[in-house]
């Protein structure tokens, strides 16, 4: 009895610290509601915040709410060097499984072309939520290591805080949206998207490795029959050539941007390409496949712990990995590629780092991960799924090296 007498003020303390914190919590959470404008811009002002805030305004005031029809918003942006005007834009939900996750992310339309956060000129962005990667920076370095390679074009990418109808929603990378546009297709080029998902207008599975082939056009273009089946053609013919030697193989493929997609694959352990997803590849009219752009890099990538190839047999890689061509060019890609890779990404994670780190614990704390398991940190704070990232990048390139050594 006495026993628990003295237990008592324990209890109470314990119960005194819960409320302190709940209390702590509830007026955090106050403050990331009716966020004001000028409050941000005054933090601006004194230095004590440098990470753009991105402010929507949806017509309706119920925020992201589908990826069905597009709404109607506005959009001022907070930075350094001080406030934009008023936009008007419109956003619509983007993302298949990503959709499903509780911090959405979305698309966004201006009427003319525009400049985000300081990258080129387009109609549409993307703002990738990136909830299910603790570190928020998995598609940043992947994309800053397809910079390093031969890639012609990869998306530019800037992160800054976002809030909708004056809510706080957090830290949000935003991107150039990828569009055969970017990649400057003339008129008889094509874009590819490899994906099980497989619900573009226009589409077909090859003939021999029977890969889930999506068209992407723009959202006015019409194929005729004749310009579909020049393009389904195209695929054929390359499987044709690979695998039965109909023709030359080396002729209906770019050797080197296959060669560097790989790479890059094999560099942040991506294993999508394998279900097959996220595999573009284009064509610029004249019959030969090219590699890329590269893209969607938050889930299952810069794991520790993984050894051997990731992607032996996704693609046409099963069979590519054994030609002495094929072998002969990855081989010289990897070792231009790695130095540039060693130089320079290890200080871009670091850069990043100290560049989110406030925003993405906040962006933890906002959106916290209760169940799903995808990268293996998710109770991980930001620094430590970082160094984490580090140390899954630093085990890949010793795959890659023990691999390129023995071809």
């Amino acid at each position: 009895m006495s026993g628990s007498i003295k237990n008592i003020p324990i209890f109470l303390l314990c119960i005194a610290l819960l409320q302190s914190c709940l209390y702590m919590l509830e007026k955090k959470n106050d403050k990331l509601k009716d966020v004001d404008e000028d409050d941000i811009a005054e933090e601006f002002a004194d230095g004590t915040r440098t990470l753009p805030v991105i402010f929507l305004e949806t017509d309706d005031h119920d925020g992201i709410d589908n990826k069905e029809y597009w709404k109607e918003a506005e959009i001022k942006i907070f930075t350094p060097q001080g406030r934009t005007k008023e936009t008007d834009i419109e956003i619509k939900g983007r993302g298949n499984s990503t959709w499903t996750f509780p911090k959405k992310p979305f698309n966004l339309k201006y009427e003319d072309k525009n400049s985000l956060l300081g990258m080129p000129e387009a109609y549409k962005f993307c703002a990738l939520a990136n909830w299910r990667d603790r570190t928020r920076i998995r598609n940043a370095v992947a994309l800053e290591i397809a910079r390093q390679t031969s890639m012609k074009w990869t998306p530019q990418g800037r992160f800054a805080d976002l809030v909708v109808d004056k809510d706080w929603y957090g830290n949000f990378y935003f991107t150039e949206k990828v569009e055969p546009e970017k990649l400057g297709l003339g008129k008889n080029g094509f874009l590819l998207f490899v994906d099980d998902h497989y619900n573009e207008t226009y589409r077909f599975r090859s003939k021999i490795k029977d890969l889930p082939v999506n068209i992407i056009t723009g959202s006015d273009v019409v194929l005729d029959a004749n310009a579909f089946a020049a393009v389904r053609k195209t695929v054929d013919d390359f499987e044709n050539a690979l695998y039965n030697g109909v023709s030359n193989w080396r002729e209906r493929i770019d050797i080197q941007s296959f060669c560097d997609w790989f790479l890059i694959h094999e560099l942040t352990g991506s294993d999508e390409p394998s279900d097959p997803k996220g595999i573009y590849m284009y064509c610029e009219g004249d019959g030969v496949l090219h590699a890329g752009p590269c893209w969607d890099y938050d889930y299952h990538t810069f794991r520790p712990g993984s050894t051997g190839l990731t992607n032996p047999d996704a693609l046409w890689f099963g069979k590519l990995l054994k030609m002495p061509d094929f072998q002969s060019v990855l081989k010289r890609r990897w070792s231009e590629i790695k130095p540039l890779v060693e130089d320079h990404i290890p200080a871009y994670i670091s850069s990043l780092y100290e560049e989110l780190q406030e925003s993405v614990t906040l962006d933890h704390q906002l959106w916290p991960v209760k169940v799903i398991k995808t990268n293996g940190d998710e109770h991980l704070s930001f620094g430590e799924a970082v160094e984490r990232l580090k140390t899954g990048l630093s085990q890949r390139i010793a795959v890659l090296d023990d691999y390129c050594s023995k071809l």
